[in-house]
């Protein structure tokens, strides 16, 4: 495996469009931020029926999150030209109560059927690589509860870091198999707070997969079984935070990552948020990436939010270092200035963002969202090739209603076109993305 590709993995594309600064999270944040629970209940007279059985039972839970999804990429010659598909599934999730105040069990059945499906445009990361369908058990998990302070998960189960993540943009996520440690450590009211975790993961399972690989090859080293340990924490005192996360793996590659960032309120409806991220990647050992060359490489984001009731503007920068390209093998892209379809991470590339989004609540059109960003990066840098200029234009709608019975729906289209000036030609692609979901906690 060589340097990392110039198409994005889009991590902000998992997540709704922020109302205010605040609710923008960094990537370490995210791990420590549960998904909050389906809003609305299909059968809620079987809690208080069952409110006197033991709490394995009483207090477990079951949720569909039902989806829909079509996806259109064009891409220059030399690639898959033409993806398409539309797909529909979901995934269905399980999870009893405590047994002896200690232990819980989960599951997760992820689902994805071709509505329509050309096989000649597979590829789409919606179904599997021939457009067929699947059913696959992506989480089986355990959980030990050590008081509200430690949990100790073990087996199938989603990740949520910057560089090995759910990438949840498509019909299913990433999942791996391993365990993990969290803690939690609460200060005074006002004072810091201090969350950590620690983990090793075997194996992996991709998007558009149904059978778990070694992390070793899913990041490109077929014929090796290593797995990935990571450690990492978090600070969060009062509007600031900072954190950093580092991954290990034997003969493949090392990554450490580091964040922070600071908000603050003006009053009046003006807020702002200052943040910054930096990225070193560097291989282990005999590693067989980049054609078994010994490489180091990093990447330094910068951003700021500011806003205005529900409005954000923008501004991103990141400059990525001219010996290779960032590596992204586990996980999207955590960066500022990572687009729909380009990544903005080559070697030596500086990129630029600019963004504007802004919920129409105060105008009488509650839950829908609206964002366009552009993109604009460029290098000169010999390990990217012959010198180039890439530009981006996104564009995003959201409507998720905050009325029953249409609690828990969201739909969402995104688009996006990137043109690259290279070596003398020109090339464009354009991507167009049309999904709804709606999650529903059956009990």
């Amino acid at each position: 495996m060589g340097p990392a590709t110039a198409l994005a993995q889009a991590s902000k594309q998992e997540y709704p469009i922020p109302r205010n600064p605040s609710e923008d999270l960094t990537a370490i944040e995210r791990i420590f931020t549960p998904p909050k629970p389906p809003p609305l209940t299909a059968f809620p007279e079987l809690r208080e029926r069952w409110q006197d059985t033991p709490a394995f039972l009483r207090d477990s839970k079951v949720s569909i999150d039902a989806r829909s999804y079509y996806r259109d990429a064009v891409r220059p010659p030399g690639s898959a030209t033409i993806q398409e598909a539309w797909a529909s599934g979901g995934s269905i999730s399980a999870e009893t109560g405590k047994l002896f105040d200690l232990v819980s069990l989960g599951a997760v059945l992820y689902t994805s059927f071709p509505i329509v499906a050309p096989s000649q445009y597979g590829d789409t990361g919606l179904l599997l690589p021939d457009q067929q369908g699947y059913a696959v058990f992506g989480q089986l998990y355990a959980q030990v509860h050590l008081g509200d302070a430690y949990e100790i998960t073990l087996g199938r189960h989603l990740y949520n870091t910057p560089f090995v993540g759910a990438h949840d943009n498509r019909m299913s996520p990433n999942t791996f198999s391993g365990y993990r440690l969290v803690g939690t450590f609460e200060g005074d009211a006002g004072g810091p707070s201090f969350r950590y975790g620690a983990a090793y993961l075997d194996a992996m399972k991709p998007r558009d997969a149904i059978a778990f690989q070694s992390m070793a090859s899913a990041a490109g080293a077929p014929t090796s079984n290593a797995g990935v340990g990571l450690v990492g924490a978090l600070m969060n005192w009062g509007p600031a935070s900072i954190g950093a996360i580092n991954y290990y793996s034997q003969d493949l590659l090392n990554i450490f990552y580091t964040e922070g960032k600071v908000g603050h309120d003006f009053g009046g409806g003006f807020t702002a948020l200052a943040a910054a991220q930096f990225v070193a990647q560097n291989s282990t050992g005999q590693t067989p990436l980049n054609g078994g060359n010994a490489f180091a490489t990093n990447q330094l984001g910068m951003k700021v939010d500011l806003g205005y009731q529900t409005g954000i503007l923008t501004l991103g920068y990141s400059v990525t270092n001219p010996g290779l390209g960032i590596l992204t093998p586990w996980s999207a892209n955590p960066f500022y200035t990572d687009a729909l379809i380009q990544g903005f991470q080559r070697a030596g590339e500086q990129a630029v963002m600019i963004g504007l989004s802004h919920t129409l609540k105060p105008v009488g059109l509650p839950g829908i969202a609206l964002a366009a960003h552009f993109f604009n990066g460029w290098t000169s840098a010999p390990a990217a090739g012959a010198p180039l200029v890439e530009t981006e234009w996104d564009f995003h709608v959201d409507w998720r209603p905050d009325h029953e019975p249409l609690r828990g729906l969201w739909f969402r289209v995104q688009y996006g076109r990137s043109t690259v000036w290279q070596g003398g030609t020109v090339t464009s692609s354009e991507e167009l993305r049309v999904v709804l979901n709606y999650d529903l906690k059956i009990y």
